[in-house]
């Protein structure tokens, strides 16, 4: 490749992100394709099923992984809804949204925003190397780093974060940093996965801010090392300016 700069071409080595199809299948049926970046495809298969509603946790299932194709057993096929394109990047469709809750009242830190995206920054390899990805971390609530994925969807490196607290057994609430916009989907995921903060780069959508407030969600976006928009409140307390002041 070339890059052009101060009005001259450079000739450049530049690592471009690499991107396959997943074939999910469910009891030996396809069930449907995600377009991603290759690796953990166990964590991408469970998280993007369970934030979809198709299972709701490990019990009863089996799966065997191979050369681009998942397949889980399920003890029963579960019944396949509307299709709903969601807005992410990769366009990807899913057939269902698992229940959400309410999240429960945590205190947390006002400085924790800007410290989760530093610290995504710092540990996205993939992001250093190509600048064509998406990244998406995972903390508990104290903001020490659980897992970190990038993927060329953003939808796909939550679903991994999601797949990676069924099978390590890590309880919510939890805190969820990200690079890319925050559409409804992508708030819906972080409350069914008891993220009680979503700190992004990037902005949010009416939508996410208005499912934020109903669920308790503290929602950051445009999030710079000294300073974030909080869009919904959650456990961030909001010192109120004095009258007299």
């Amino acid at each position: 490749m070339w890059r052009y700069q101060k009005g001259r071409f450079f000739q450049e080595d530049f690592p471009l992100p690499q991107e396959a199809t997943l074939l999910l299948c469910l009891n030996g049926e396809p069930w449907t394709a995600l377009s991603y970046t290759p690796g953990e495809e166990l964590l991408l298969a469970l998280g993007h099923l369970y934030l979809s509603g198709v299972v709701g946790g490990l019990e009863g299932l089996t799966w065997q992984v191979g050369d681009g194709v998942v397949n889980l057993n399920l003890p029963q096929r579960p019944k396949r809804g509307l299709g709903v394109r969601d807005s992410g990047c990769a366009a990807g469709l899913r057939f269902g949204e698992t229940p959400l809750r309410p999240l429960p009242p945590v205190s947390l830190d006002p400085g924790l925003p800007p410290r989760l995206l530093s610290e995504l920054r710092r540990e996205a390899r993939a992001y250093a190397e190509t600048r064509g990805i998406h990244g998406a971390a995972l903390f508990d609530l104290e903001g020490h780093l659980l897992y970190l994925n990038e993927d060329i969807g953003r939808h796909n490196a939550v679903d991994r974060l999601m797949g990676y607290m069924l099978l390590e057994g890590i309880k919510p609430p939890v805190l969820l940093a990200v690079t890319g916009r925050v559409s409804r989907e992508m708030a819906a995921k972080a409350i069914a996965m008891g993220a009680v903060l979503l700190a992004s780069r990037t902005g949010a959508t009416a939508p996410a801010v208005d499912l934020a407030k109903r669920y308790g969600l503290a929602l950051a976006a445009y999030v710079r090392p000294e300073s974030y928009r909080l869009y919904a409140p959650g456990g961030l307390t909001i010192p109120m300016p004095n009258p007299t002041d």
